[in-house]
């Protein structure tokens, strides 16, 4: 018996040991990351994030965003549309393997540059638009559309992004909006936000061949969400819509989050986007890599670089080589 409660007490040892260092891996090869992409931001020819199927594109100066300091909240910290996008192809990936409905709903996610599109559709004249040969992009889209309980929007209005969740049924927008701009602007600010894009998806709606849907579509109302997290900074819209856009089921959230979670968020994703198993920039991949392990012995030799108490930032400049900063 004391053998076997022996043997037990080692193993139970042996995972403790692992988890431990599993997570000293985890939270050195985030450092390496922000600290690579800190060092890397300030340019719009290196490409961090690769990929053909979904077609993801996206460079250094559109994640540094992720890696500026929380006291410094400000349009520098606001993430772009390019960003959001490919968090969302990340989340359409992830969930496309684990479920296909939220709460029995068939749940459809937009995009940012789908925004542009629907916006330029509502603005052509019916004539133009055959004539461009929209006719057949703008019945697949409505089709898409028309299949989904919920299709989620997010939609950027005067640099803020919100979510539209779209209720195809009821035929009523939904509106999530994390700082809520209407106690501030009205609901003029919404109206405004979504005119062309419910203009839009009305006339892809009809191309798919819903009599009548264009009128009705067009005229489909807004409503207000209430008792959301709030967002409590200037720069964190756009987390909040990746986070909207995860967890909304067509009536509600899931679940709740909060600031901290969306703080988590902004440490996380470039590393999930970087780390993605569909990112083709191996390089940066191994770069990255070779950082978090020279952290890593740097941390647990007899360095000073152990007790500096701050954040300790590697940033690499050229190849594999690096400069070790402590501050």
């Amino acid at each position: 018996m004391a053998s076997n409660i022996g043997i037990a007490e080692t193993k139970n040892a042996r995972r403790r040991s692992e988890a431990a260092s599993s997570t000293a891996v985890d939270a050195a090869r985030e450092e390496a990351t922000m600290a690579y992409v800190e060092a890397h931001g300030g340019r719009k020819d290196k490409l961090l994030v690769s990929s053909e199927r979904p077609r993801v594109r996206v460079r250094a100066d559109a994640l540094r965003c992720l890696a500026v300091p929380l006291s410094r909240d400000g349009p520098e910290r606001q993430i772009t549309g390019v960003l959001l996008d490919a968090a969302l192809d990340l989340l359409r990936r992830r969930q496309a393997g684990r479920r296909r409905r939220r709460n029995g709903r068939r749940v459809l996610l937009g995009s940012v540059e789908e925004q542009d599109w629907l916006e330029y559709v509502s603005s052509l004249p019916a004539r133009t638009a055959a004539a461009a040969g929209h006719d057949a992009d703008m019945s697949a889209t409505g089709a898409r559309y028309l299949a989904h309980d919920t299709v989620l929007f997010p939609v950027n209005h005067q640099s803020h992004f919100f979510v539209a969740a779209l209720d195809v049924a009821a035929g009523e927008y939904r509106i999530l909006d994390s700082s809520n701009y209407g106690r501030r602007f009205g609901p003029r600010f919404y109206d405004a936000a979504m005119s062309k894009i419910r203009g839009g998806v009305a006339r892809c709606v009809a191309a798919a061949g819903r009599a009548g849907a264009e009128a009705d579509a067009g005229g489909w109302k807004l409503r207000m969400v209430a008792g959301l997290p709030a967002q409590t900074d200037e720069s964190s819209c756009g987390l909040f819509a990746i986070k909207c856009m995860e967890l909304w089921d067509g009536e509600k959230l899931e679940r709740g989050f909060t600031m901290d979670d969306v703080h988590e968020l902004r440490r996380k994703l470039a590393g999930e986007l970087i780390f993605w198993e569909l990112n083709e920039m191996q390089e940066v991949k191994d770069e990255i890599e070779f950082m978090a392990r020279k952290m890593m012995m740097m941390m647990s030799s007899s360095s000073p670089l152990r007790n500096c108490g701050d954040r300790v930032k590697l940033a690499t400049l050229g190849g594999a080589g690096g400069v070790c900063v402590c501050y």
